[in-house]
């Protein structure tokens, strides 16, 4: 639980002052509450603090709390944010160096959130003598283990589940995965298994979730990387545990804050379209019907897709948020959503919300506190931390940030041109006429930042939107040219990994430099027209010529836009005109041309296993994750290197577990590989590729998979092999003529579709039956190695003396082969065959270590023609 006390002293006397009556009478002997040898290490902790303030964790043993360690220190004006590793049943400390116990508003709103968690929250003085007990130490709650049992209660052929599913059928490692789970939470501990395709998996860590939930009354979070399998949760697994095996189980989907209407925000638009009818653009205007009767606020139940920019404007933001002092708090859609929340007993999330959580203070995240997580698709935790645990700017969001404060094509909807309509309202409500006894200092007021809007932040705003396109041009201009190969400059677009290399460059210090520098100057040109704007409205606040109601939350607003603005502006600084590059940090570029241009600066971390560490570990007592590809030769040593978890592997709180796919691959499967295609960088592969591909899918007539690395080769291969493949009717998709699911759909309900598609389609793709007999991998899947995240990493593992081909690349292949492969057989009674177009796996020295994460299937080296009959007599012919 991050809790941030900013500026929020305690209830303090002047110094040499009587603390007064109300300390000498506030709290009790230190005796009451806390162990002799507790106190004396107090004691000391806050000398040698200065005896400023110290926070502690203190465990109790029959409410009295018998040992104490230091969470934080600080002082009397600036309290710090606590770590969050305080559990239920423990106690936090501080005191109050004024020796007032009284507590403060901070404390007040701190122990509240304390006391729901079952945490106790004590005020001592510096001596140690006194003690104030906001919220009394609670005695920890004895758990009661699951019993082991419920495995075979539920699992087993004749268990609940083989009563309420026809098709039940006994899995031997259904049933092991879920005693390993069972045993995790009783030990609170970490698991970390692999479950082969048809394990059955969800149900298997789901059931045990549900019953420790509704046992403990302790929240469990469930945490995936798709909606495919948030929706199997939700709308599958879920209803038949409530519905069919009776356990009374709450559960909730928990979306990010912006996916959440603010009702404050809409009823402003509201009330300028009953002065203006034309003020909104008609999406606007739909979006403020919408939420006249909407139930939950949520932008998925918006008729169609709003708009990025459009929803921006309607959306919760918790920088804009008046929190409690906000009139619609009480029906605020978000903290509804997070009142819900808190009221349930399972939270399923996506990896990248739990990521994005994790950075937030428990008061302003999404989740409630937790302590047991379960993580499916855990293969991509590296991806989703380093996704979320870094930062970056692109040049479409500081535009929208910019037309956020003042639009280019609709002025109108410009915050700052609708502070100038409501200014020259008067200090009525919108729609409303002014008093007649107005005060005339007031409305001069209202005059004088009406011409400071429409003279200095307005102008400066559009100015800098008027130059923001020709700043980026010129910053990607110099790069290009400076930096970037032109054979890695793609129809415009290229990446750029910036290292001291290039900072110390003439070209970077010369010339990138001196444009960076006259963009943040315009910029900040623009910031501190807003800050004026927002102190002067600040000011008419406090000094009562502004109406509270009426002008507070443009106080928020003017901060929120300005914050932002002003971190962005900060970033683009960093990046460009730090002399080294930030240790432990990646930073690159990416310049995207064509039709949706942008550009975009990004910093992660190179390394995530230690921020996983502190930000997530140690806040969990269990933590269950998941996946059917996270193994590489039957070794989890890999992964979990990559996400920290190597040290509690050998301390022994992390166990593991492999379970492979009860499906007989023996029977159903065939591996093969054409020995005559050329190599995948040879020039003639494509040509070659295609005529075999068009060959293979006619003769099997559709049913197919064909799984590229890049955009290019599958566009090349396609432009190939269509209308030839019309001709002898198979119907040819390609990834981007559709959407996903759509794609998905018509490989399912049809016989005679092929599907070629990328990277997102090397896993999720669920189709059984016979719409799916063959699949194809074009090319091992070794990602491209100018990729910055890729070449940053490879150069750490070198520099720390390690392989980085073998220790890294490899690895990653095989585990995205493993994922690939696993499209194929998804059911026990499904039959196919695996092509794959690259002779490197039986060629290379390295190819042993690909092939084993192969299913047990046979597996043939043959020319690409025999290849083609060996499938077309192993799928029979769909009639």
């Amino acid at each position: 639980m991050n809790l941030e006390l900013a500026d929020q002293p305690d209830s303090v006397a002047p110094q040499g002052s009587d603390p007064g009556p109300v300390a000498e009478s506030c709290g009790r002997e230190a005796d009451c509450y806390l162990h002799p040898d507790v106190v004396k290490y107090m004691r000391q902790e806050i000398a040698a603090a200065g005896g400023n303030e110290v926070f502690f964790c203190g465990r109790c043993e029959q409410a009295k709390v018998v040992q104490v360690t230091v969470l934080a220190r600080g002082n009397q004006t600036m309290t710090p944010a606590l770590s969050g590793q305080v559990k239920a049943g423990e106690v936090v400390i501080h005191n109050h160096p004024s020796a007032n116990l009284t507590p403060s508003d901070a404390d007040l709103r701190v122990a509240s959130l304390f006391g729901a968690e079952d945490i106790g929250f004590l005020i001592i003085d510096n001596p140690v003598t006194r003690v104030y007990a906001v919220v009394e130490p609670v005695e920890p709650v004895v758990v009661e283990p699951l019993p082991l049992d419920l495995v075979e209660k539920y699992f087993f052929a004749d268990g609940a589940l083989a009563k309420v599913l026809p098709s039940f059928e006994f899995r031997a490692e259904q049933a092991d995965l879920a005693r390993a789970v069972v045993e995790v939470f009783n030990r609170k501990s970490f698991l970390l298994a692999e479950a082969g395709t048809g394990v059955g998996k969800s149900l298997a860590y789901l059931i045990p979730a549900a019953l420790w939930a509704i046992r403990h009354e302790q929240r469990v979070v469930i945490s995936t990387n798709t909606i495919n399998l948030q929706e199997q949760l939700l709308n599958k697994d879920l209803p038949l545990l409530t519905e069919h095996l009776g356990l009374p189980v709450k559960a909730a989907l928990i979306k990010g804050r912006s996916n959440y209407l603010c009702r404050r925000r809409v009823k402003e638009f509201a009330e300028e379209l009953k002065i203006d009818a034309n003020s909104l653009d008609e999406e606007l205007k739909e979006l403020v019907a919408w939420a006249q009767t909407t139930g939950d606020g949520s932008r998925a139940d918006f008729p169609s897709l709003p708009s990025a920019a459009a929803w921006e404007m309607v959306a919760s933001e918790a920088d804009a948020c008046l929190s409690s002092r906000c009139h619609d708090f009480g029906h605020c859609f978000f903290y509804k959503a997070r009142r819900e929340a808190a009221k349930a007993q399972l939270l399923v999330v996506n990896h990248h919300l739990l990521m994005a959580d994790l950075q937030f203070p428990s008061d302003f995240g999404v989740l409630p506190r937790y302590e047991a997580l379960v993580m499916d698709e855990v293969h991509h935790l590296e991806d989703a931390a380093t996704g979320y645990l870094g930062e970056n700017i692109s040049q479409i969001g500081l535009l929208m940030q910019l037309n956020r404060l003042a639009h280019q094509r609709r002025p109108e909807l410009g915050l700052l041109r609708r502070l100038r309509r409501r200014l020259g309202q008067g200090s009525g409500p919108p729609g409303k006429s002014s008093p007649k006894r107005q005060n005339k200092m007031q409305n001069d007021f209202f005059s004088t930042l009406a011409a400071q809007v429409e003279s200095e932040a307005e102008p400066a705003v559009l100015m800098l939107l008027q130059d923001l396109a020709d700043h980026f041009e010129a910053w990607r201009e110099i790069l290009a040219a400076a930096f970037v190969p032109a054979a890695e400059i793609i129809d415009g677009s290229f990446r750029l990994r910036v290292t001291d290399k290039e900072r110390g460059s003439e070209s970077w210090k010369l010339s990138l430099v001196d444009k960076v520098e006259n963009f943040i100057e315009e910029a900040r040109v623009v910031i501190k027209a807003l800050l004026l704007l927002g102190h002067n409205i600040e000011e008419g606040l406090l000094e009562k010529r502004l109406p509270e109601d009426f002008f507070v939350a443009w106080v928020g607003e003017f901060k929120a836009a300005t914050g932002r603005l002003q971190t962005q502006v900060d970033f683009i600084g960093r990046f460009f005109l730090n002399q080294k590059s930030e240790p432990g940090i990646i930073a690159w570029v990416e310049a995207v041309a064509g039709r949706r241009r942008n550009f975009k600066l990004v910093m992660a971390p190179l390394e995530v296993g230690s921020l996983l560490e502190e930000m997530l570990y140690q806040r969990l007592k269990t933590l269950v994750m998941v996946s059917a590809t996270i193994a590489v030769e039957r070794s989890f040593d890999f992964f979990m290197t990559r996400v920290g978890l190597g040290e509690r592997s050998c301390n022994g709180t992390l166990h593991s577990l492999i379970l492979t796919s009860p499906f007989d691959y023996r029977r159903n499967a065939l591996i093969m590989v054409p020995r005559d295609l050329p190599l995948p960088n040879e020039a003639a592969y494509i040509h070659a590729l295609s005529l075999f591909l068009d060959t293979l899918i006619a003769r099997i007539g559709g049913r197919s998979l064909v799984l590229f690395t890049s955009y290019r080769a599958m566009k090349q291969a396609a432009a190939t092999c269509r209308d030839s493949l019309q001709r002898r009717g198979v119907r040819l998709l390609l990834q981007g003529e559709g959407q996903r699911q759509w794609l998905l759909n018509e490989l399912k309900n049809s016989y005679n579709t092929a599907l070629f598609a990328t990277d997102s389609f090397w896993e999720g793709v669920d189709v059984k039956g016979r719409a799916l007999e063959c699949l194809v991998i074009v090319k091992l899947p070794f990602k491209v190695p100018t990729e910055p995240v890729l070449m940053a990493r490879l150069e750490y593992i070198a520099a720390c003396g390690g392989n980085p081909f073998y220790d890294y690349s490899l690895p990653q292949t095989a585990l995205k082969l493993k994922q690939g492969v696993g499209r194929l057989i998804r059911s026990r009674d499904d039959r196919g065959i695996i092509v794959v177009c690259d002779r490197r796996l039986v060629e290379k020295s390295y190819g042993a270590r690909l092939r084993s994460v192969l299913p047990d299937a046979e597996f043939l080296v043959l020319p690409g023609g025999e290849v083609i009959g060996r499938a077309a007599a192993f799928l029979p012919s769909v009639s």
